[in-house]
């Protein structure tokens, strides 16, 4: 089962006396003092030594616990136990196809998965890296946790955790990947449900889409000066003469170690970042991860984070 370091920065928004936060614009704290006085790198390592005292269960039947803690110079490091409960159910020797073991409700399916905070000082932006296994992950489940804890500690505060994906990473896609298409899209294009009628017509909103193969336009040089462009338009990317299409946005699938993904230009924002390490680290006898390996990993891939946040 393959293993991913999945990125994200953690913002701290002060919205004390705002009327409408979704109308005005984020008032990002400094971390080391984001009320005046505290220090937010001590407010998540309180959080993660309470967790390593007791588990937590969410109305969603899971189950989480941090099962190792390390601390130091601004970073906090550790492993997370999390996994599902609520369903019986069997678990089988696949070889054998016998019932080894039948799972009660109260059991749940656990599995560890690292984690590493960088909070630096005087910036109101740090880093959080963590493990996915395979498509099981803690993101849901811990940010949910981490955001409740700090909402009912600190009221007026909001905290904020969003995917890390840098123009760099993503050309870095690029070149090593193969571009197979371009999809040109038009949200909400409205298309006649009966034709030849003046009035009284319905019209069914629908999507629509130009599809451009990738190895039939050479367009990889302008995807290129999309990201280097600090003007980029979309809507100078493509041009499409023959069908006057006006587009809202486009996507590019990218082919990479015969994976596909899927960027769209419009919605950097939303692209999930998955680094494989696979190949990086060690196992140990039960199969799972070994600290030290993932922990080396992280950290140098941290520090290339960290050269392009905080140059």
């Amino acid at each position: 089962m393959r293993t991913f370091l999945s990125t994200y920065t953690i913002r701290i928004n002060d919205q004390r006396g705002v009327n409408n936060p979704r109308k005005q614009t984020p008032n990002y704290c400094q971390l080391s003092l984001f009320n005046g006085n505290t220090d937010f790198y001590n407010v998540i390592l309180e959080c993660l030594q309470e967790l390593k005292t007791r588990n937590t269960n969410d109305q969603y039947n899971t189950y989480m616990k941090v099962a190792e803690l390390y601390a130091n110079d601004r970073s906090i490091s550790g492993v997370i136990e999390s996994g599902s409960y609520g369903v019986s159910s069997n678990l089988l020797d696949v070889e054998t196809d016998s019932i080894t073991h039948k799972r009660k409700e109260n059991e749940a399916d656990v599995l560890p998965f690292y984690f590493l905070f960088y909070l630096p000082k005087e910036t109101n932006e740090g880093v959080l890296i963590l493990q996915r296994t395979g498509k099981s992950g803690i993101r849901t489940i811990f940010g949910n946790f981490l955001k409740k804890h700090f909402s009912k500690k600190y009221r007026g505060f909001l905290l904020e955790i969003n995917t890390l994906v840098s123009k760099q990473l993503i050309q870095q896609i690029l070149d090593k990947g193969t571009i197979k298409k371009l999809r040109c899209v038009k949200y909400d294009a409205p298309t006649d449900l009966v034709d030849g009628l003046d009035e009284g017509h319905q019209e069914i909103p629908m999507n629509m889409e130009i599809v451009l193969s990738g190895n039939k336009i050479p367009f990889m040089k302008k995807i290129k000066n999309f990201f280097n462009d600090s003007n980029h338009s979309i809507k100078g990317l493509i041009e499409i003469r023959d069908y006057n299409f006006d587009y809202d946005t486009v996507k590019v699938e990218v082919e990479i170690d015969g994976n596909m993904r899927t960027f769209d230009l419009y919605c950097l924002y939303k692209i999930k970042n998955y680094y494989d390490i696979s190949d990086q680290i060690t196992m140990n006898a039960d199969v799972q991860t070994t600290f030290e390996s993932i922990q080396e990993v992280a950290k140098n891939y941290l520090t290339k984070i960290i050269e392009e946040l905080y140059p």
